[in-house]
């Protein structure tokens, strides 16, 4: 009887970790858009960034899934990622308002202000690129592609008054 009680008991556990292992990385839902505000980005640049803003954060990673690059650390329109990625971590691109869309949303940042100056072409190509390739892997609906600052409970302009919004948008469909 013991040893039933023990079968039983195992296989529920190794059935829910199997369960697990196959839904951890298919769980994504969203995509959200950023600018890093900055001018200069590589990985290990935005993971001191990351540290010296979220000194309690214990996942030690750049708090996206994807940067792309402007030509200024990493090269124009270089796709990069860390060890966050790798894993599938939830991100820490949004506030506390958001934690459902951290745990379910990709987070994608593109180096640059886009306050300040306009996407270059070659930038926003690898954007369309990445985002249209997340959507096909994981299911995710246009409408579920949104920017940082059009989120509800965001209080950012993030990613910047200069960024393209109805052209990627149009691309992405």
């Amino acid at each position: 009887m013991k040893r039933r009680r023990f079968l039983l008991a195992s296989s529920s556990i190794i059935g829910a970790v199997g369960a697990g292992a196959l839904y951890w990385p298919n769980r994504w839902r969203y995509i959200v858009i950023h600018h890093s505000a900055g001018n200069y980005g590589t990985i290990e640049f935005l993971q001191q960034v990351h540290r010296d803003r979220q000194s309690g954060d214990p996942v030690d990673a750049i708090p996206y899934h994807y940067v792309i690059g402007n030509g200024n650390g990493l090269g124009m329109g270089e796709i990069a990622s860390d060890w966050r990625r790798d894993f599938n971590i939830w991100g820490t691109h949004l506030s506390e308002n958001n934690m459902a869309r951290n745990f379910l949303g990709i987070g994608i940042c593109l180096v640059g202000n886009f306050e300040e100056t306009d996407v270059p072409a070659k930038q926003l190509e690898a954007l369309v690129t990445l985002t249209r390739s997340l959507m096909k892997t994981y299911a995710i609906p246009p409408g579920n592609v949104d920017f940082h600052g059009r989120i509800e409970g965001e209080s950012t302009k993030c990613p910047g008054q200069r960024f393209p919004y109805d052209e990627f948008k149009e691309a992405i469909v």
